[in-house]
């Protein structure tokens, strides 16, 4: 790749003008296609492997199955969608739209902007995002919840850090700057929105003194407070929830 092509590239705006006789083995003929133009906003795809993907399918200018190669260029990790068209006389053109992770997803995937999830080779760079962690089928209601749960933590100015469901299928969160919360198998969502309501009473600051909060009560929820930075004690007091 050329100097200038990888600062194109390196700045995330790409617009990579490939000739065949120097890159790309493309098949001569009536209607030879001479070149390929790349285009998109992208952090971490790399030319070579778009280019690996796509030269086996490279053949004539009529004879390129656009569909075929926009399939194959979105099974690369970190493209969200590709659209592939020809561009006459003698060029095919790739637009990309590069994944954008939102969250992690267990230990080795994220997940984009619309929950899909996707696997590159490294989460280098991204271990400070928000980690969902559960059965697969759980996935998608997960990424919803969490996205309902930071809505509702709003006026606490506080957002989710962890939020796993574990094999017995009970719901655990923890928070950012405050405390871990047990929500139980039953309405965990309900039961977040209980326990956010109270910590809204108690506000921002008294939250950030609370260790732990378990919500698997049916009419209050169980707190254990910190002191100057340690557990205050190893039992938990129970508090009726008024209102």
């Amino acid at each position: 790749m050329s100097g200038r092509k990888a600062l194109l590239w390196g700045l995330g705006l790409v617009s990579v003008m490939l000739s065949a006789a120097g890159i790309w083995h493309l098949e001569a003929g009536l209607y030879p296609l001479r070149y390929v133009r790349v285009t998109g906003e992208v952090q971490h795809l790399h030319i070579q492997e778009v280019q690996q993907v796509l030269q086996p399918l490279l053949k004539g200018y009529w004879s390129v199955d656009l569909g075929q190669a926009e399939e194959a260029v979105e099974k690369l990790a970190w493209v969200e969608d590709a659209l592939v068209q020809r561009i006459w006389p003698d060029t095919l053109e790739l637009v990309i739209r590069e994944q954008v992770p939102e969250v992690r997803w267990g230990e080795r995937a994220l997940l984009n902007q619309r929950g899909d999830v996707f696997q590159p080779e490294t989460l280098q760079g991204y271990r400070h995002l928000p980690r969902l962690k559960g059965p697969e089928n759980y996935r998608r209601r997960l990424f919803l919840a969490y996205r309902r749960m930071n809505e509702a933590l709003a006026p606490l100015a506080m957002r989710i850090e962890v939020l796993e469901v574990d094999s017995r299928r009970s719901w655990q969160v923890k928070l950012g700057g405050g405390p871990e919360i047990q929500l139980g198998r039953v309405s965990p969502e309900a039961t977040f929105a209980r326990l956010v309501r109270a910590m809204v009473r108690l506000g921002k600051e008294k939250c950030q003194q609370i260790e732990r909060l378990d919500g698997r009560y049916e009419h209050g929820f169980a707190v254990r407070w910190q002191r100057e930075g340690k557990t205050q004690g190893e039992r938990t007091l129970k508090l009726e929830q008024h209102g």
